[in-house]
């Protein structure tokens, strides 16, 4: 009877940069998770990036840089836009300086559900911030910037 040997797997402190992205991939199914128990009736992650965004940085981008923005397609953007539209929380309009261009912009009901979305989260955002220091939070920006870069810069040879 021949022995098959076990492969050797290094262990997961090994690994610093698999642990890093296993890290992130938690973080980020925790946040999304803890914004969709929040989010009104018909109302997707991505609409509340697109109201997300706009409250932070101000609207009036077209959808093509709204998709750059949101690393999805223009076809996901929309698609995305066309719901949000629907349920009147932005408005696409024409550019006034390039009728051929469209311009999104945030209606009065889509700055309500995103205040009230915040609103909502605001207990959990408060022991978020009891938990951790601002200093914390600015430690860790260098590298996850970096990272992001890196990534982004990557991704972009790899499809040139």
């Amino acid at each position: 009877m021949s022995s098959i040997p076990l492969r050797n797997s290094a262990a997961p402190q090994d690994h610093p940069h698999i642990e890093v992205f296993l890290a992130i991939g938690t973080i980020e199914h925790y946040l999304r998770k803890t914004v969709m128990r929040r989010l009104p009736t018909g109302m997707t992650y991505a609409h509340f990036e697109v109201l997300r965004h706009f409250m932070r940085h101000g609207d009036g981008l077209t959808p093509a840089q709204l998709a750059q923005v949101l690393l999805v397609t223009k076809g996901a953007v929309t698609n995305i836009l066309q719901k949000m539209e629907e349920q009147d929380l932005i408005a696409v309009i024409s550019d006034v300086v390039d009728g051929r261009k469209k311009r999104v912009r945030i209606t009065r009901t889509g700055i309500e559900t995103a205040n009230a979305i915040f609103r909502a989260m605001k207990a959990q955002t408060e022991k978020l911030r009891d938990g951790f220091t601002d200093n914390e939070f600015r430690d860790a920006l260098p590298f996850l910037r970096a990272l992001g870069a890196f990534l982004e810069e990557e991704t972009a040879a790899a499809q040139a």
